[in-house]
């Protein structure tokens, strides 16, 4: 009988070495995908995440630890590719406008670019980014002549709150700025997208800033009359002659060359209240007077586009919109005739040419009565 014991009591020994206890308290990692709601977005759009479950109350098989490390890389992977479709969508719908005012300022960029779409109004894209419809005229003023007509195809800048858009030029400050459009220079200051991070001397010459709040003021009716001395005129005939960096062409009594020379496309007027278009396929840009340039930049997707702005004695401005490439720098003085760079389909457009504008102070001007 004790042999019997003995032996029984040998043989448990052995199994027990043979087949050792799995680890206690194992962890495991799963991927669960359900549905979750973003700001905007409808809550039947799935989020990838990773959910720790509790260890089950059955014994588990022994892994080896590559074969662990496999299935926690395969789990990775698979979590990865679920939040890189939820990213895609999200950004997808900030593009339709469906993300609107409940996302936080950290998160928000200065615009963003919107495709019109069959059907669409000023309207109906401002509510669906959740912003008043001014924000959308004042933002487009170069592209939108008619608030009820919308180019299918257009692009638009659509700021991310309510607020002004603004290039920045040589020498203007953020008080500057600010009074410009009835804002407060502590918002231009505190709105993360503009990157002054509360340190106003980081304001970029030649950037881009969001003015939150910002409005601007009705234009007065500009006048259609030439002013004293100014001489207007048709517009010269085309010229096939290539333009050098430099070019001599006749003034008006003020100063003005013509940039371009070709056929006035659009003249200014209602349905074009800012300048004129010039027909130019691709060809060399001259500065219609002499000056320093104030602004050398854009986004080439939509607006202006490229486009350069020379900042004038006597309180003048001129720009040039609209640009495949800028030959001038920032802060640069040059002279009437001077290349500014070559014309082209940048921004809003349905074919190679030139927008031309004169301000005045500020106020917008019929280029037509100051060119010769």
């Amino acid at each position: 009988m004790h042999a019997l014991i003995a032996i029984a009591l040998f043989a448990l020994t052995i199994s027990i070495g043979r087949f050792p206890a799995a680890a206690s308290n194992p962890e495991l990692l799963a991927l669960q995908v359900g549905p979750f709601s973003l700001p905007g977005v409808a809550s039947s759009a799935p989020v990838s995440s990773i959910t720790r479950l509790e260890s089950p109350a059955i014994p588990l098989s022994v892994q080896s630890p590559a074969s662990r490390q496999d299935t926690v890389l395969r789990a990775s992977d698979s979590t990865q590719q679920a939040l890189t479709a939820l990213s895609d969508r999200a950004s997808a719908a900030r593009a339709d406008g469906t993300v609107t005012a409940s996302r936080t300022q950290e998160q928000l960029p200065l615009f963003y670019r919107y495709e019109i779409q069959a059907g669409d109004t000023v309207s109906g894209i401002a509510s669906k980014f959740g912003i008043d419809s001014q924000y959308i005229l004042w933002n487009n003023i170069d592209i939108i002549s008619d608030q009820h007509v919308l180019a299918v195809g257009g692009k638009l800048q659509v700021p991310s709150v309510e607020g002004i858009l603004h290039q920045v030029k040589v020498g203007e400050t953020l008080s500057d700025i600010a009074s410009q459009y009835s804002a407060k220079t502590a918002d231009i200051i505190s709105f993360p997208a503009n990157g002054l991070a509360g340190n106003p001397n980081l304001l970029q010459e030649g950037g881009m800033i969001l003015v939150p709040g910002g409005k601007v003021a009705p234009r007065p009716a500009p006048s259609l009359r030439p002013q004293p001395g100014v001489l207007a005129a048709a517009a010269p005939t085309a010229s096939t002659a290539s333009a050098p960096s430099v070019v001599s062409r006749p003034e008006s009594r003020v100063g003005f060359i013509w940039p371009v020379v070709n056929s006035v496309t659009s003249y200014f007027g209602p349905s074009h209240p800012l300048g004129i278009d010039i027909e130019a396929p691709y060809v060399s840009v001259s500065a219609a007077r002499a000056g320093q340039v104030v602004f050398a930049g854009g986004d080439p997707c939509c607006s202006y586009g490229l486009n350069v702005i020379i900042r004038h004695d006597q309180g003048f401005e001129t720009r040039y919109a609209h640009l495949s490439n800028i030959s001038v720098k920032l802060g640069q003085f040059i002279e009437a005739g001077q290349l500014v760079g070559t014309s082209g389909t940048t921004g809003r457009v349905t074919g190679p040419h030139l927008h031309f504008e004169i301000m005045l102070n500020g106020a917008i001007q019929n280029p037509m009565l100051y060119l010769p």
